[in-house]
């Protein structure tokens, strides 16, 4: 089966946005996100459940995100889990990806390429990243 990158951009976007704690007293109380409420959600309808399912699963063994209760156990599919973190490693790649014009040329590139590889996705965008970056900052300082 083959990643679908726009999905996989997407549920880890979705996780970062619907993950949250909220302080109960002394106890801090986490919202997680199942894999059900993705299959569910209005963010990711337009992607098949064995792409958010695959994307879940590819998150996870790049260590991306951290997953608890899955369901069955050590098995190249996911029933059913429970996301209950994104990595620092994942906040980071989604902190790059998040702007659909880097995310537009990114996958212009990589389909150019094609290579599809995790790495060498992150490693495209951040590149495209910098220099879109740098070319703000050199029209700041001559406006």
């Amino acid at each position: 089966m083959r990643i679908n990158i726009d999905c996989l951009r997407a549920v880890l976007l979705y996780c970062i946005n619907n993950l949250n704690y909220i302080e109960n007293g002394y106890i801090w109380k986490c919202e997680y996100v199942d894999l059900d409420d993705m299959y569910k959600s209005e963010e990711l309808q337009q992607y098949q459940k064995r792409d958010i399912m695959y994307s879940v699963l590819k998150l996870k063994e790049s260590e991306y995100i951290k997953i608890s209760c899955e369901q069955p156990k050590a098995a190249t599919y996911i029933d059913d889990c429970v996301i209950i973190d994104v990595t620092m490693k994942g906040h980071q790649f989604a902190e790059t990806v998040k702007e659909s014009t880097v995310w537009e040329k990114t996958k212009t590139i990589v389909s150019k390429i094609s290579n599809h590889t995790l790495g060498f996705i992150e490693a495209v965008a951040h590149d495209i990243a910098v220099e879109s970056a740098k070319q703000a900052v050199s029209i700041d300082i001559f406006v």
